[in-house]
């Protein structure tokens, strides 16, 4: 029997224009946007200078365009048995479980892109994605290049696709070390710091303090959680947004157990389709499809019906 999870797009996915043809539908989604983060939501998605890119705008705007497009989605009224989302995506996936409201959401995500700048200004740090090796041999690069400087394994992909993350240093011996080691490409990130990793315990610290500031609701769906590749039980949440700001995203597991689970079909929510590639690498017998834009909304509708989801 089919099953339909949602899956939420991460930061790296932003492009200048996105969600904009959303707004236009959802004003008052807009106006609490402007009034939590403090600036006109259409100035920085437009800018041509990509200020969309820096890391303070990145993540409340990715959260953003995920966010209304589940809007968009629930207007077909069919309800998906369980979500997940990468990294930053998450958050977009504890909106959509009814975990977080949007308003706290956005604040959430403010703070915790801030939490996350503050630790990158403090010690320079990179990421890099390594191509064509398995995750022990990533982890096995990343061990030996750490006895001369930090770097550690940060999301697992896909069989042959982990990101590393770690000081500038760490991480350009571990990609000259893959590249030894038969690696088919190894990629710099543009990112501002070591995003999933140690280097980022600053940023935990305080995202711990900030949450217990925020109040979350009972779960309508299942949602797999970054950390543990699992759902989530009662009262992990708090532990698990900490340990994830710092700690590897175990994509590629959270796929295979949700596989495992019966889930046979995957949505992608957000801007770009980068999620969807990746389920497919993972195993290309799950169906996939994406929404990205409010006008590809009625291929979303065409694809779910052609494969029973009706409402």
């Amino acid at each position: 029997m089919a099953k339909l999870a949602l899956v939420f797009s991460g930061q790296g996915s932003q492009y200048i224009g996105m969600s904009v043809d959303y707004l236009d539908h959802f004003l008052d989604h807009e106006k609490i946007g402007e009034d939590v983060l403090g600036y006109s939501l259409r100035d920085i998605l437009l800018d041509p200078e990509g200020r969309i890119h820096q890391t303070e705008f990145t993540q409340p705007l990715v959260f953003l365009t995920s966010a209304l497009g589940y809007e968009a989605f629930k207007s077909l009224h069919i309800k998906p048995e369980a979500v997940l989302g990468f990294s930053l995506g998450e958050y977009s996936a504890l909106y959509a479980s009814g975990i977080l409201n949007f308003r706290d959401a956005l604040s959430l995500i403010q703070f915790r892109a801030k939490a996350m700048m503050q630790c990158a200004n403090e010690e320079e740090g990179a990421m890099a994605a390594i191509l064509g090796l398995k995750r022990d041999e990533v982890e096995g690069i990343c061990h030996e290049a750490s006895q001369t400087y930090p770097v550690w394994a940060a999301n697992f992909n896909s069989p042959i696709q982990t990101v590393i993350s770690g000081t500038k240093e760490g991480v350009g011996l571990a990609i000259e070390l893959a590249k030894q080691k038969g690696a088919k490409r190894a990629i710099p990130l543009q990112v501002s710091g070591a995003f999933h990793s140690p280097l980022m315990a600053k940023a935990g610290v305080a995202l711990e303090k900030f949450l217990t500031q925020v109040k979350f609701q009972p779960s309508t769906l299942p949602i797999y959680m970054n950390v543990t590749s699992y759902p989530l039980k009662d009262d992990q949440l708090d532990d698990l947004l900490v340990k994830q700001i710092q700690s590897p995203v175990e994509f590629e597991a959270s796929i295979l157990h949700m596989k495992e689970d019966g889930f046979t079909h995957f949505l992608e929510i957000g801007p770009g389709s980068v999620l969807t590639g990746l389920i497919k690498k993972i195993d290309n017998s799950l169906e996939v499809f994406h929404l990205d834009q409010l006008s590809e909304l009625k291929d979303v509708k065409g694809w779910l019906n052609t494969h029973g989801f009706n409402q």
